[in-house]
């Protein structure tokens, strides 16, 4: 089976950022005996900057193939953004057009270019194209007054609309967009959930390197600290991460790993209110910020308080129970769900500086048990819900129904009826 994952975003492991589909794609080839190419820029989102060809590293998987797009550079969410996004989209279509076709297309958003470009390169092959949705574009950016032109919003809602009825198949990532694509009149039986997860066997603990680790955070060994990794944008909340310290006492840290465009203002909230025991870091590898995670105490999610994030489940989440740590979340939905069903972790309440620090200070009177219990009951749960391996063959069978003889006509009917 040939494949064409297509994500504007996507990155190898050492380079940090969206891993999800580099590692399906590598689990296909690998274990699969599928051909597999990834389609990605050579503009890393995280880092803001061009990724030169010894950055990229090499591919050792046989049938794994990276094709890297330039796309047009930018350092704040401005027009700049706009032009990376459309310049990926279409030099994405015409350098399809030149190649072997495939036997199936997945584009993924977040934005809707890449996948616009991606249903018209299927028709162009005559192959199945598959819509993955990893945020609901525009009702994201609307809920964060992102978007406020009646115009661009009429027009991205219709291509939107477009994409799901065009789509062949549809993943999701969380049950809410399941639920909210299914609101809109596409048929359940499209809508297939693949959650994020974790590549069993991408990290092992080092104790040796936790104090290393320490070092690096700038943190003492005696500090209780708590650590956020991920993206640093107006989504993530970060102002009330930042102001809970000034509700903790002096043993306790926060660390926030990762880069965006409110990093710039979080340092400065940080220099005007004297926090010391903040420690703002540069982002790192996928492959390390698992150390990082090691050598914190607990994890923290956050995110505006909207409802169109309370469906969420970030990759964060998988990242810290996969390490054993217990989980603070600021968000509502299905994140506190996951968390204190699964008993690993705090629900903090949203935008709720006070309410974080002392999620922070309960955690910090765990005994060395109670810890122990937490982080296998997070392993537990990565076994069984995010486990990369076993969910890439789940996507894998759903999308070989898409090649099965009257597969077509069965959603036809199915459309139909």
């Amino acid at each position: 089976m040939r494949i064409w994952i297509a994500n504007h975003y996507a990155a190898p492991p050492h380079l940090g950022g969206i891993t999800r589909h580099y590692e399906l794609a590598r689990e296909w080839a690998a274990e699969e005996q599928a051909e597999v190419t990834l389609w990605l820029s050579s503009f890393n989102h995280t880092r803001r900057r061009m990724i030169g060809g010894a950055e990229r590293g090499s591919v050792d998987t046989p049938g794994l193939r990276l094709r890297w797009l330039w796309s047009f550079p930018h350092t704040r969410n401005d027009f700049r953004r706009v032009l990376n996004m459309v310049s990926f989209s279409c030099l994405f279509f015409l350098a399809g057009c030149f190649h072997r076709r495939p036997d199936l297309l997945l584009a993924s958003s977040p934005h809707l270019l890449t996948p616009l470009a991606g249903w018209l390169l299927s028709k162009v092959k005559r192959c199945p194209f598959v819509l993955e949705v990893r945020d609901l574009w525009p009702d994201t950016l609307i809920q964060m007054k992102g978007l406020k032109s009646p115009p661009v919003i009429k027009a991205l809602t219709r291509l939107e609309s477009f994409l799901y009825r065009r789509a062949d198949k549809i993943i999701v990532l969380t049950e809410y967009q399941r639920k909210f694509i299914s609101s809109k009149g596409i048929a359940p039986h499209k809508i297939s959930l693949i959650p994020n997860g974790i590549m069993p066997g991408s990290w092992h603990p080092r104790e040796s390197g936790k104090r290393s680790y320490r070092r690096r955070m700038g943190v003492e060994s005696y500090r209780f600290v708590a650590l956020y990794a991920g993206a640093h944008g107006p989504a993530n909340a970060l102002e009330h991460v930042v102001r809970a310290a000034a509700h903790l006492p002096d043993r306790c840290a926060i660390v926030l790993i990762g880069d965006g465009p409110e990093k710039d203002r979080l340092r400065q909230l940080k220099n005007e209110l004297g926090l010391h025991h903040v420690h703002l870091l540069d982002p790192v590898p996928k492959e390390e910020i698992y150390h990082y995670i090691d050598a914190a105490d607990c994890g923290i999610i956050s995110l505006a308080d909207h409802e169109i994030f309370r469906g969420a489940r970030p990759n964060k989440l998988f990242d810290y129970l996969y390490v054993g740590k217990p989980v603070i979340t600021t968000v509502d939905g299905e994140v506190r769900w996951i968390v204190e069903e699964n008993g690993v972790g705090l629900f903090s309440g949203a935008e709720n500086p006070r309410g974080l620090a002392e999620a922070i200070r309960k955690l910090t009177t765990l005994t060395r048990e109670e810890r122990d219990r937490i982080a296998e009951r997070g392993q537990r749960y990565i076994e069984r819900f995010g486990n990369r391996r076993k969910l890439a063959g789940e996507l894998l069978r759903e999308l070989e129904t898409l090649l099965t003889p009257g597969a077509k006509q069965m959603e036809e009917i199915n459309r139909s009826g």
